[in-house]
């Protein structure tokens, strides 16, 4: 096979490994954020595919013969780059779930807090996000880079062709509880970022509570939203290392989601 002399079926199923590709990158976190170029992202995708296929074709993951049968047809042709893209979207749903976990907490915080109202545009989430979850997002995505997990994800991406097959990901019963068991445990990881300060935040507005029934006169309202904002930063400040460490193994985690997800688009089930 040459590098500028593609045959029909290595043409087309150079097209199907771009798609899985394109779709991978432009969801995966950190290559997929808004922020990043549109272009930048094609490019990226199609020299990673363009580099990677001769080193596919040659390990026997990729196997070009085979696009004479499934694509054979239009209807062939079609149902396989779909599922190309169903795939490429689930993987890069699953990368990013750890980072709506974290999410997910920093903004229970900050409602917790009473920075509800301080909200803008956050284009990491394409949605409005608190300044809590803004900072607690930049702190998880430095950890993220300083153990290599952009590293791990991408290698489970470009070695996905090793469980899953041009075309041949399935969406049965195994792969939809893969996602509800992958979705409990990222609401479980959530609520425990949270935890430290809505049980600090709790404390503070049940002293409250007892202050204004004794103290009528107070201004609670007033009193209390600088007080939980100050016993909130406290508390967050004194958990930055249990934060290291249950985002650390969140990203582990999530490195075996991705393995049991590709497990599970293939038909079988557990870790490879």
């Amino acid at each position: 096979m040459s590098l500028f002399n593609f045959n029909f079926a290595e043409v087309i199923t150079f097209f199907a490994v771009v798609v899985r590709y394109s779709v991978l990158f432009s969801i995966l976190p950190l290559f997929g954020d808004r922020m990043v170029p549109g272009p930048v992202k094609i490019l990226t995708s199609f020299v990673v595919a363009l580099t990677l296929f001769p080193a596919l074709v040659a390990s026997g993951e990729v196997v070009p013969k085979q696009a004479n049968l499934w694509a054979a047809t239009v209807g062939g042709i079609t149902g396989t780059i779909a599922l190309e893209v169903v795939f490429g979207l689930a993987l890069g749903y699953v990368a990013r779930m750890a980072f709506d976990g974290i999410s997910f907490g920093a903004n229970l915080i900050g409602n917790f807090m009473g920075f509800a109202s301080a909200s803008y545009f956050d284009p990491h989430q394409e949605s409005q996000t608190e300044v809590v979850a803004q900072v607690q997002n930049s702190l998880a995505m430095l950890i993220f880079l300083a153990i290599d997990g952009h590293h791990s994800m991408l290698q489970a991406a470009l070695h996905s062709y090793r469980i899953v097959g041009i075309g041949s990901a399935t969406l049965g019963s195994v792969f939809s509880h893969q996602i509800i068991s992958i979705s409990a445990e990222v609401f479980r990881y959530g609520l425990q970022l949270a935890g430290p300060v809505a049980i600090s935040l709790f404390s503070v507005n049940l002293a409250f509570g007892m202050m204004s029934k004794a103290v009528p006169q107070m201004n609670i309202f007033v009193l209390s939203f600088a007080v939980t904002a100050f016993v909130g930063f406290v508390v967050l400040l004194l958990s930055l290392p249990e934060f290291q460490e249950i985002t650390v193994d969140l990203f582990d985690k999530s490195r075996g989601w991705m393995q049991d997800t590709m497990a599970a688009m293939s038909g079988r089930t557990g870790s490879l």
